[in-house]
């Protein structure tokens, strides 16, 4: 009798102590994919890598003058035909400076004085005061480009500098004909913006 009691007594030990190990492992186990345990520490590890949003485009602009002195400085001409129309784009650094745009029978370097060479009929003379293709200091060029551009358009046919001199920054235009023209400014950057009206057939030979 006292074997079979002692016999009972080793198989409850021993069921007692499979019960506490499986408890064991159940509470050390890994949580099974996609249960909120694993998805927490997912979620903060995308936020890390996803970083600092880049600035927008106007800010970058702002961010990075082409000179460091105070001033407009030109850093691109640009040129475009449109359905009635052509345009030339200067785009300044540092501010819109001051323009004239002026219909003249000649253009005039600054400040050597010699006529400047254009192409067609017409001739629009452009000055922008306080602006510059020139950073003094750093010295280097603001603008690279070409001393000619020859769109050869419908009524732009030519662009040619004709001065950088104390402040004063000048273009000689060449237009097929004499035409309407208007002068707008715009920002974000910074451009002032000459649109040839297209000219009529007969008034192609008008001077």
């Amino acid at each position: 009798m006292s074997r079979l009691m002692r016999s009972a007594g080793l198989v409850v030990v021993a069921g007692l102590a499979t019960l506490a190990t499986l408890a064991t492992l159940a509470g050390c186990g890994a949580a099974p994919a996609g249960s909120p345990g694993t998805a927490k520490p997912a979620a903060a590890s995308s936020t890390q890598a996803s970083g600092t949003p880049a600035p927008p485009a106007a800010q970058l602009d702002s961010m990075s003058r082409a000179c460091a002195q105070p001033g407009s400085y030109l850093t691109a001409v640009r040129t475009g035909k449109h359905g009635s129309y052509d345009r030339v784009v200067f785009q300044f650094s540092g501010g819109l400076p001051a323009v004239r745009a002026e219909r003249v029978t000649t253009v005039y370097s600054d400040p050597k004085g010699t006529p400047v060479p254009l192409a067609g009929k017409s001739r629009v003379h452009v000055v922008f005061r306080g602006a510059s293709a020139f950073c003094p200091q750093p010295a280097h060029r603001t603008w690279t480009g070409p001393s000619v551009l020859r769109p050869n358009y419908p009524q732009l046919l030519m662009i040619r500098t004709a001065g950088d001199f104390e402040g004063y920054l000048s273009f000689g235009i060449g237009l097929t004909a004499r035409g309407g023209y208007h002068v707008s400014t715009l920002t974000g950057p910074d451009r002032v913006v000459i649109d040839f009206s297209h000219p009529r057939s007969s008034m192609a030979t008008i001077a």
